[in-house]
């Protein structure tokens, strides 16, 4: 999602966050129990707008033309591997028959220039790209033009509801820690979730917990009246760290119920998802700091339900973080905490003695079946995916 600061600045989380991105990478194992086939790798070219887009088109083992997966990432630098993160998922769709497809973020690798994460139309400019990408897809003979369909995280959540509205192209959809609430909303979460992560004066425990309760009640809103006292809620509990949310933005009745697309800012995506009749997999994690799990769990059951396509699914799953990563907490040191296990236990074992050697190791192949199989997603994850796609397959 967007980061862009909302009165209290963040900037100790930025460098865990950098920090935290790193503890991912080196959480590899050498094998994967069901060692999938190397997949046919692809390196594609294609320009949309001002930007040179260069990424990877993976193809599974068989004769196409096989559906497939475009990745869209979040917020921020990130590469065709999702800085990583994407190859375990990127395998699992390969086992269920899918293609995959994902390109460097501009300014990221070797897509240029470089996209400015301040642009008020960033989101529109992120959509059009997907909507070259699929374009690119259709003209391709081992691809099924009928079967293209979108994986994204976090800021994904705008960037894909855009191009919805701009094609009909998209035949399937795979929403991870998507908002279901507009830009401006989010972080204003963001920002009273993890000021919550701080320690907190033993005397204002019992009020943080009843508004916890409060913000739980409040997250169902419907009506402008309901929003306002989710905003209230929220911003309650951000004077209990304290942080600050004087300079949260406040969206008028009139603003909220038109819901102007063109103000990315204010611009709440789910209602988009009310009127497509694709499957979608909207997915949470309980444990989400950058976002409101509990409120997009809501906002996409009901619009999915709206909608009506039986193979439409959302799930929240125990225990996990913005990622879907394993986390007690979501709390940046809880998180980092869990990684750096992880990390020392593959360094001794696999003799990694310096961070040098590491990077030399995973930069030789990063699409080595099962290199990155076991880095520690929500159990049941993967699976999940892999299995709502092979519902799919004929």
């Amino acid at each position: 999602m967007d980061t862009q600061p909302v009165g209290y600045k963040v900037k100790a989380f930025g460098a865990r966050k950098l920090a935290f991105l790193f503890l991912v990478i080196v959480l590899l194992l050498p094998a994967c129990a069901r060692q999938p086939q190397p997949a046919r790798v692809e390196e594609i070219t294609f320009q949309s707008g001002p930007f040179k887009v260069v990424g990877d088109l993976r193809l599974p083992t068989g004769s196409g033309p096989f559906p497939v997966v475009l990745f869209v990432h979040g917020s921020g630098p990130a590469d065709r591997t999702g800085n990583m993160a994407f190859p375990p998922i990127m395998e699992r769709m390969l086992q269920a028959g899918f293609a995959t497809f994902a390109w460097d973020k501009p300014g990221t690798g070797e897509s240029t220039p470089k996209l400015n994460e301040g642009d008020p139309n960033l989101r529109h400019k992120r959509a059009q790209i997907l909507l070259d990408a699929i374009e690119l897809m259709k003209s391709r003979p081992d691809i099924d033009p009928t079967r293209i369909g979108v994986w994204g995280g976090s800021q994904a959540g705008y960037v894909i509801p855009i191009a919805l509205t701009q094609t009909e192209d998209i035949a399937f959809v795979i929403c991870v820690s998507c908002a279901g609430e507009s830009g401006q909303d989010e972080m204003g979460y963001q920002v009273m979730a993890l000021g919550l992560c701080q320690d907190m004066p033993k005397e204002k425990s019992a009020e943080r917990d009843r508004l916890l309760k409060e913000l739980d009640q409040n997250r169902s809103y419907q009506t402008y009246a309901g929003y306002q006292a989710y905003r209230k809620t929220m911003a309650d509990l951000a004077a209990l760290v304290p942080v600050s949310l004087n300079n949260w933005p406040v969206t008028s009745e009139e603003v909220w119920q038109a819901n102007p697309i063109e103000d990315e800012g204010v611009w709440n995506p789910v209602p988009v998802f009310s009127q497509i009749k694709i499957p979608v997999l909207a997915i949470f994690g309980d444990q989400d700091r950058q976002g409101d799990p509990l409120q997009g769990a809501y906002a996409y059951r009901k619009a999915l339900g709206e909608a009506g396509n039986p193979k439409s699914r959302v799930e929240v799953f125990p225990n996990a973080n913005h990622g879907i990563f394993t986390s007690k907490t979501g709390c940046p040191d809880d998180d980092l905490k869990t990684m750096k296990r992880w990390s020392l236990w593959f360094a001794i074992t696999h003799g990694l003695t310096s961070q040098e050697k590491f990077m030399a190791y995973l930069s030789e192949d990063p699409y080595k079946p099962g290199l990155l199989a076991s880095i520690p997603y929500a159990p049941g994850y993967l699976d999940l995916i892999e299995e709502w796609l092979i519902g799919f397959q004929p």
